[in-house]
């Protein structure tokens, strides 16, 4: 995991991240229903619809995440760091469709989507496993 993202993933900096992109969607999502920037196709609507979705739960996970991670300190930050990455390479992309005339974003969406796949089932892994006592 690259530094940056390692230092992020640290139980009140992946908190912090997690509030903080919750906070992007709800204001990406307002953007893209008000103003100048709202698409102008049902298909961009359905894509920023699923973005503000994806955007919200996977901010939602982090959160949750971090806090689960305080209580099971001993486990990586490794799906801190892929909800990071995949909400950057999944969410991002989606935005930058709907938001700009790019259409190359969409090659990133599905490794921002296996970066979402992979946290889920790191933690999931991670939930199985014992927890440590302390001595």
């Amino acid at each position: 995991m690259p530094p940056l993202i390692q230092q992020i993933a640290a139980k009140p900096l992946g908190l912090l991240a997690g509030i903080l992109s919750a906070l992007i969607a709800v204001i990406m999502a307002a953007i893209g229903a008000h103003g100048p920037l709202a698409p102008s196709t049902p298909a961009l609507v359905q894509l920023l619809a699923t973005a503000s979705l994806f955007h919200l739960s996977h901010s939602l996970a982090l959160i949750q995440y971090s806090q689960w991670r305080s209580q099971n300190p001993h486990h990586t930050a490794w799906p801190a760091g892929f909800f990071i990455l995949g909400l950057l390479g999944f969410v991002g992309s989606l935005y930058l469709m709907v938001f700009s005339d790019l259409k190359i974003p969409g090659v990133i969406t599905p490794i921002g989507g296996a970066c979402l796949i992979l946290a889920w089932l790191i933690w999931g892994v991670q939930s199985l496993r014992p927890t440590q006592k302390s001595a």
